[in-house]
């Protein structure tokens, strides 16, 4: 599948003034990044979609419910099949969380994502 390309911003991505494309595994990390950054309950026409991002504020909250709030994100888009991997940087001085992920979609390609920002 082809869509456009977001950039880091969440911006559609533009290159000498032409829209970019994105597809493959790059779209499906691009996806997944998206889910991300919607708190469940943000967007009217599916309020399901999305992570709480409630679970990432404050003192005390254990990054084992950080990771499975993030793994139940991640599985939200239907072409992932497994997570391999989640890591977590807290960035307390910007009070966000910086999220790198490994996953595998259904046909076997292996999704990576780098720098995802939750917060800040």
């Amino acid at each position: 599948m082809f869509t456009l390309k977001i950039d880091d911003t969440g911006d559609i991505e533009l290159k000498s003034g032409q829209l970019q494309m994105v597809s493959g595994q790059d779209e499906i990390a691009q996806s997944c990044r998206i889910i991300l950054g919607i708190n469940k309950g943000e967007w009217f026409l599916n309020p399901e979609l999305g992570i709480d991002h409630s679970k990432f504020l404050g003192k005390g909250v254990s990054e084992d419910e950080m990771r499975d709030e993030i793994m139940s994100g991640l599985l939200q888009e239907p072409r992932v099949q497994t997570v391999e991997s989640i890591d977590i940087e807290i960035d307390r001085a910007n009070r966000s969380l910086v999220i790198s992920f490994v996953a595998t979609s259904k046909d076997g390609q292996v999704i990576t994502a780098e720098g995802v920002e939750i917060g800040g």
